[in-house]
């Protein structure tokens, strides 16, 4: 047995990441060229959009000062993205890529399977079958540092959400109903299909405690590039 926010080896989605000042989730490991990488929110770096080599630790710098990546692919926002409202920047995720370093032990492929609904242990691991769409009326689940698994239905789909507080705005993103935290941002969602697991994208806030938004994994690719993560 492993809990969320403990220390994983090998770390997998939806264990606890910690950068300066604060926690978040650690969405999915993927392979970018040659670069052993993971993938999270761009909030949970130093600065949403761009890069500035944020630095990581899992779970906590505190108890386990080893730097397990550095922030390498962060997109900038901008005005110019069709759709993108007057008044704001935009980007089609809030996602950001991690480098690994040397030396560290992650699963490529493997998603944390908590033992139930909103429980923070897990025993053994989801293997992703392949990335998927997302559609209104599926049924997803997400995995998460602060409210674990919580699972719920895709309300809406390609939807442009603002970030409370900000200039900034997502492009194309989806709505679920089910449960979310604070330091559950970054955390993967995933469906289940014919027995099998697709990689559908990535949690990145939420509406009170009851609907959480996300970013697919088509829209993550679209600025990242494309990922291997199986």
């Amino acid at each position: 047995m492993a809990t969320l926010t403990g220390p994983a080896s090998p770390i997998v989605g939806g264990v606890q990441i910690n950068f300066p000042g604060y926690l978040c989730t650690l969405g999915f490991n993927a392979r970018d060229g040659n670069q052993d990488s993971f993938i999270t929110n761009s909030h949970c770096t130093t600065k949403q959009g761009g890069v500035e080599s944020t630095p990581y630790y899992q779970p906590l710098q505190s108890s386990h000062p080893t730097v397990i990546g550095v922030e390498v692919e962060d997109p900038q926002y901008s005005k110019s993205l069709p759709g993108c409202p007057r008044s704001k920047l935009c980007r089609y995720s809030d996602a950001a890529r991690v480098r690994y370093n040397s030396g560290i032990n992650f699963d490529l492929g493997k998603i944390a399977t908590p033992t139930g609904p909103a429980s923070l242990t897990y025993n053994g691991s989801w293997s992703i079958y392949d990335k998927g769409p997302v559609t209104q009326g599926q049924t997803v689940s997400k995995v998460g540092r602060t409210t674990g698994l919580s699972t719920g239905t895709v309300t809406n789909t390609d939807v442009l959400t603002g970030v409370q507080g900000t200039r900034f705005a997502q492009i194309g993103q989806f709505f679920v109903s089910a449960a979310v935290g604070s330091g559950d941002s970054g955390s993967p969602v995933i469906r289940e299909s014919g027995g099998n697991v697709y990689l559908v994208g990535i949690l990145w806030g939420g509406s009170g405690s009851t609907t959480f938004v996300g970013s697919p994994i088509a829209n993550i690719e679209a600025e990242l590039g494309t990922l291997t993560v199986k």
